[in-house]
Protein backbone atom coordinates (compact mmCIF):
# COMPACT_ATOMS: atom_id res chain seq x y z
CA UNK A 1 0.00 0.00 0.00
CA UNK A 2 2.44 2.28 0.85
CA UNK A 3 4.05 2.47 -2.77
CA UNK A 4 0.93 3.96 -3.47
CA UNK A 5 -0.12 6.19 -0.75
CA UNK A 6 3.29 7.57 0.02
CA UNK A 7 4.23 9.07 -3.74
CA UNK A 8 0.40 9.96 -3.60
CA UNK A 9 0.98 12.18 -0.14
CA UNK A 10 3.74 13.08 -1.39
CA UNK A 11 2.84 14.90 -4.62
CA UNK A 12 0.03 16.98 -2.27
CA UNK A 13 1.67 17.75 0.14
CA UNK A 14 4.50 19.33 -2.32
CA UNK A 15 2.06 20.55 -4.42
CA UNK A 16 -1.01 22.02 -1.84
CA UNK A 17 1.15 22.53 1.74
CA UNK A 18 4.60 23.19 0.44
CA UNK A 19 3.83 25.41 -2.43
CA UNK A 20 1.46 27.35 -0.46
CA UNK A 21 2.44 27.41 3.28
CA UNK A 22 6.22 25.95 2.91
CA UNK A 23 6.14 23.35 5.51
CA UNK A 24 4.39 19.46 5.88
CA UNK A 25 7.02 18.32 8.09
CA UNK A 26 4.22 17.95 10.63
CA UNK A 27 2.13 15.90 8.34
CA UNK A 28 4.35 13.95 7.08
CA UNK A 29 4.88 13.02 11.33
CA UNK A 30 1.31 12.69 11.15
CA UNK A 31 1.15 10.26 7.99
CA UNK A 32 4.04 8.14 9.13
CA UNK A 33 2.73 7.39 12.84
CA UNK A 34 -1.00 7.58 12.33
CA UNK A 35 -1.10 4.97 9.53
CA UNK A 36 2.01 3.32 9.23
CA UNK A 37 2.72 2.54 13.01
CA UNK A 38 6.35 4.07 12.47
CA UNK A 39 8.06 5.29 16.11
CA UNK A 40 7.97 9.19 16.83
CA UNK A 41 11.61 9.35 16.27
CA UNK A 42 12.14 7.16 13.30
CA UNK A 43 9.07 9.78 11.96
CA UNK A 44 10.69 12.78 12.94
CA UNK A 45 13.93 11.74 11.24
CA UNK A 46 12.14 10.63 7.87
CA UNK A 47 10.31 13.62 8.04
CA UNK A 48 13.32 15.88 8.03
CA UNK A 49 15.11 13.97 5.43
CA UNK A 50 12.14 14.17 2.78
CA UNK A 51 11.94 17.99 3.23
CA UNK A 52 15.32 18.22 2.21
CA UNK A 53 15.30 17.85 -1.53
CA UNK A 54 11.64 19.64 -1.89
CA UNK A 55 12.30 22.48 -0.05
CA UNK A 56 15.48 22.59 -1.66
CA UNK A 57 13.47 22.24 -5.25
CA UNK A 58 10.75 24.77 -4.22
CA UNK A 59 13.24 27.48 -3.15
CA UNK A 60 14.54 27.45 -7.07
CA UNK A 61 10.90 27.51 -7.88
CA UNK A 62 9.82 30.30 -5.75
CA UNK A 63 13.35 32.28 -6.64
CA UNK A 64 13.12 31.86 -10.05
CA UNK A 65 9.30 33.42 -10.16
CA UNK A 66 10.98 35.96 -7.65
CA UNK A 67 9.07 35.18 -4.72
CA UNK A 68 11.77 34.93 -2.07
CA UNK A 69 12.83 38.07 0.24
CA UNK A 70 16.80 37.17 0.66
CA UNK A 71 17.01 39.90 3.11
CA UNK A 72 14.50 38.49 5.70
CA UNK A 73 15.32 35.19 4.64
CA UNK A 74 18.72 35.20 5.40
CA UNK A 75 17.64 36.81 9.16
CA UNK A 76 15.04 34.56 9.92
CA UNK A 77 17.37 31.61 8.70
CA UNK A 78 20.32 32.56 10.98
CA UNK A 79 17.74 32.43 14.09
CA UNK A 80 16.28 29.10 12.83
CA UNK A 81 19.52 27.54 12.82
CA UNK A 82 19.86 28.57 16.55
CA UNK A 83 16.51 27.63 17.72
CA UNK A 84 17.04 24.30 15.96
CA UNK A 85 20.11 23.37 17.68
CA UNK A 86 18.78 24.82 20.69
CA UNK A 87 15.78 22.66 20.77
CA UNK A 88 17.12 19.45 19.55
CA UNK A 89 19.49 19.14 22.76
CA UNK A 90 16.27 20.06 24.78
CA UNK A 91 14.17 17.56 23.13
CA UNK A 92 14.61 15.23 25.92
CA UNK A 93 13.79 17.71 28.71
CA UNK A 94 9.58 17.99 27.71
CA UNK A 95 7.26 15.65 28.34
CA UNK A 96 5.82 15.03 24.77
CA UNK A 97 1.98 16.24 26.24
CA UNK A 98 2.98 19.29 27.64
CA UNK A 99 5.05 19.97 24.73
CA UNK A 100 2.13 19.00 22.27
CA UNK A 101 0.23 21.99 24.41
CA UNK A 102 2.59 24.63 24.32
CA UNK A 103 2.78 24.24 20.59
CA UNK A 104 -0.58 24.39 19.68
CA UNK A 105 -0.90 26.83 21.81
CA UNK A 106 1.95 29.16 20.09
CA UNK A 107 0.14 27.71 16.93
CA UNK A 108 -3.25 29.53 17.77
CA UNK A 109 -1.24 32.79 19.46
CA UNK A 110 0.24 32.67 15.92
CA UNK A 111 -2.86 32.32 13.72
CA UNK A 112 -4.22 34.87 15.61
CA UNK A 113 -1.39 37.47 14.79
CA UNK A 114 -1.55 36.51 11.33
CA UNK A 115 -5.34 37.57 11.25
CA UNK A 116 -4.71 41.09 12.60
CA UNK A 117 -2.12 41.52 10.64
CA UNK A 118 -3.97 40.91 7.79
CA UNK A 119 -6.65 42.93 9.04
CA UNK A 120 -4.64 45.72 9.41
CA UNK A 121 -3.13 45.49 5.98
CA UNK A 122 -6.59 45.55 4.52
CA UNK A 123 -7.27 48.81 5.66
CA UNK A 124 -3.78 50.25 3.97
CA UNK A 125 -4.24 51.21 0.15
CA UNK A 126 -3.51 48.32 -2.36
CA UNK A 127 0.42 47.05 -3.47
CA UNK A 128 -1.68 45.28 -6.77
CA UNK A 129 0.57 47.19 -9.03
CA UNK A 130 4.09 46.82 -6.69
CA UNK A 131 6.63 44.37 -7.96
CA UNK A 132 5.87 41.16 -6.80
CA UNK A 133 9.32 41.14 -4.77
CA UNK A 134 8.73 44.55 -3.20
CA UNK A 135 10.64 43.85 0.08
CA UNK A 136 8.55 45.77 1.85
CA UNK A 137 9.28 44.39 5.45
CA UNK A 138 11.43 47.30 7.13
CA UNK A 139 15.13 47.15 7.84
CA UNK A 140 15.21 48.49 11.18
CA UNK A 141 16.80 47.03 14.38
CA UNK A 142 13.51 46.03 15.78
CA UNK A 143 12.37 44.46 13.14
CA UNK A 144 15.44 42.28 12.49
CA UNK A 145 14.99 41.19 16.26
CA UNK A 146 11.60 40.09 15.22
CA UNK A 147 12.91 38.33 12.06
CA UNK A 148 15.73 36.62 13.86
CA UNK A 149 12.49 35.55 16.89
CA UNK A 150 10.63 34.40 14.37
CA UNK A 151 13.00 32.16 13.26
CA UNK A 152 14.72 30.84 16.58
CA UNK A 153 10.98 29.41 17.34
CA UNK A 154 10.26 27.81 13.92
CA UNK A 155 14.07 26.08 14.48
CA UNK A 156 13.01 25.05 18.08
CA UNK A 157 9.96 23.49 16.86
CA UNK A 158 11.91 21.43 14.16
CA UNK A 159 14.33 20.57 16.37
CA UNK A 160 12.36 18.97 19.31
CA UNK A 161 10.05 17.14 17.36
CA UNK A 162 11.10 17.11 13.84
CA UNK A 163 8.55 19.04 12.50
CA UNK A 164 9.35 21.82 9.67
CA UNK A 165 8.48 24.53 12.04
CA UNK A 166 6.62 26.91 8.73
CA UNK A 167 4.04 28.36 11.25
CA UNK A 168 6.38 30.66 13.10
CA UNK A 169 8.26 31.64 9.69
CA UNK A 170 5.24 32.40 7.81
CA UNK A 171 3.37 34.47 10.91
CA UNK A 172 6.64 36.07 11.26
CA UNK A 173 6.81 37.32 7.70
CA UNK A 174 3.44 38.60 7.76
CA UNK A 175 4.08 40.33 10.80
CA UNK A 176 6.80 42.32 9.46
CA UNK A 177 4.98 42.76 6.28
CA UNK A 178 5.73 40.80 3.40
CA UNK A 179 3.10 40.19 0.57
CA UNK A 180 1.81 36.64 0.10
CA UNK A 181 3.76 35.37 -2.40
CA UNK A 182 6.84 36.80 -0.71
CA UNK A 183 5.41 35.10 2.77
CA UNK A 184 5.18 31.69 0.66
CA UNK A 185 8.60 31.80 -1.32
CA UNK A 186 10.98 32.78 1.96
CA UNK A 187 9.41 30.35 4.22
CA UNK A 188 10.48 27.91 2.00
CA UNK A 189 13.79 29.50 1.77
CA UNK A 190 14.28 29.56 5.37
CA UNK A 191 12.55 25.61 5.66
CA UNK A 192 16.51 24.15 3.43
CA UNK A 193 18.25 25.07 6.56
CA UNK A 194 16.12 24.06 9.13
CA UNK A 195 15.30 20.98 7.65
CA UNK A 196 19.18 20.51 7.13
CA UNK A 197 19.78 21.58 10.77
CA UNK A 198 17.44 19.61 12.05
CA UNK A 199 18.21 16.28 10.19
CA UNK A 200 21.43 16.26 11.28
CA UNK A 201 20.82 17.13 14.96
CA UNK A 202 18.02 14.08 15.07
CA UNK A 203 19.80 11.66 13.19
CA UNK A 204 20.75 10.41 16.67
CA UNK A 205 17.09 9.51 17.83
CA UNK A 206 16.45 7.02 15.55
CA UNK A 207 17.06 5.26 12.35
CA UNK A 208 15.76 6.55 9.09
CA UNK A 209 13.63 4.66 6.51
CA UNK A 210 15.02 5.16 3.34
CA UNK A 211 12.23 3.42 2.15
CA UNK A 212 9.80 6.31 2.83
CA UNK A 213 11.88 8.87 2.62
CA UNK A 214 11.88 7.83 -1.48
CA UNK A 215 8.38 7.19 -2.02
CA UNK A 216 7.69 10.33 -0.05
CA UNK A 217 10.05 12.38 -2.03
CA UNK A 218 9.42 11.02 -5.52
CA UNK A 219 6.26 12.80 -5.34
CA UNK A 220 6.95 15.71 -3.11
CA UNK A 221 9.18 17.16 -5.38
CA UNK A 222 6.98 16.66 -8.57
CA UNK A 223 4.49 18.55 -6.27
CA UNK A 224 6.38 21.47 -5.30
CA UNK A 225 7.91 22.31 -8.34
CA UNK A 226 5.01 22.34 -9.78
CA UNK A 227 3.02 24.73 -7.45
CA UNK A 228 5.57 27.87 -7.94
CA UNK A 229 4.91 27.11 -11.88
CA UNK A 230 1.12 26.89 -11.22
CA UNK A 231 1.14 29.65 -8.58
CA UNK A 232 2.85 32.13 -12.04
CA UNK A 233 -0.46 31.39 -13.95
CA UNK A 234 -2.82 32.71 -11.11
CA UNK A 235 -3.80 36.75 -11.53
CA UNK A 236 -1.37 38.51 -8.28
CA UNK A 237 -4.66 39.95 -6.81
CA UNK A 238 -6.46 36.24 -6.68
CA UNK A 239 -3.16 34.93 -5.15
CA UNK A 240 -3.49 38.66 -2.97
CA UNK A 241 -7.20 37.77 -1.67
CA UNK A 242 -6.77 33.44 -1.21
CA UNK A 243 -3.41 32.96 -0.06
CA UNK A 244 -3.82 34.87 3.58
CA UNK A 245 -6.53 32.92 4.20
CA UNK A 246 -5.22 29.56 3.35
CA UNK A 247 -1.97 30.25 5.40
CA UNK A 248 -3.62 31.60 8.54
CA UNK A 249 -6.56 28.65 8.31
CA UNK A 250 -3.82 25.92 8.06
CA UNK A 251 -1.81 27.82 11.04
CA UNK A 252 -4.69 27.79 13.34
CA UNK A 253 -6.01 24.29 12.16
CA UNK A 254 -2.38 22.73 13.00
CA UNK A 255 -2.60 24.69 16.44
CA UNK A 256 -5.82 22.67 16.89
CA UNK A 257 -4.49 19.39 16.04
CA UNK A 258 -1.72 19.82 18.06
CA UNK A 259 -3.31 21.36 21.18
CA UNK A 260 -5.34 18.41 21.22
CA UNK A 261 -3.53 15.98 20.13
Amino acid sequence: MEFITLPLAGFLIGLLIISLGGGGGGIYVGILTAFFNVSPAVAAATSLATIIPTTIIGTLSHWKAGNVNPYLGRIMLLGAVIGALVGSSCSDLLPISLYNKLTGLLLLALGVQMLLSERNSRRKPSHANQPNNSLTAPHDKRSIAKAIAYGFLGGMMSGIVGISGTAPIVAGLAVLGCRPLEIVGTSVFVLVGISITGFLVHLGLGNIHWTFVGLLVSGTMIGAFLGPVLLKRIKRAVLERVLPPILIILTLAMGAIVFLK
